[in-house]
C-alpha cells in the first residue's frame, strides 16, 4: 500500500523500523476501536544490511482519531524498542 492509497484526512502516528512493531500497534489500535492502517515502506533487496534509512513502517489512522491514537500509544501501551512516535503536524 502507497500513502497516495490512503485518504486525504488519515494522518501519520507512528514510525518504527520492522513490520511486526507497525502490526504490533495497529492491532492495538484497532483493538480499542481506532481505524489503523499500516505503510510498509521497507527497501527490499538481499543482500542489504539492516539499515534504519531502509526499514519505514507507518501507522496512519484518520485525522479525527489522531489524538485517541497518539494518546494510546504513547501511554495505553508500552511501544515496542525503536518506535518513534510522530509529533509533527501534516
Amino acid at each position: 500500500m502507497s500513502d497516495s492509497h490512503l485518504p486525504e484526512d488519515w494522518v501519520q502516528v507512528a514510525e518504527v523500523g520492522e513490520l511486526w512493531q507497525g502490526e504490533l500497534i495497529v492491532g492495538r489500535l484497532r483493538e480499542s476501536g481506532i481505524d489503523a492502517e499500516l505503510l510498509d515502506q521497507t527497501f527490499h533487496q538481499e543482500p542489504l544490511t539492516k539499515v534504519r534509512a531502509f526499514a519505514v513502517v507507518r501507522v496512519f489512522v484518520p485525522k479525527a482519531q489522531e489524538e485517541q491514537a497518539k494518546s494510546l500509544i504513547s501511554k495505553g501501551f508500552e511501544l515496542p524498542e525503536g518506535v518513534e512516535q510522530d509529533d509533527e503536524p501534516r
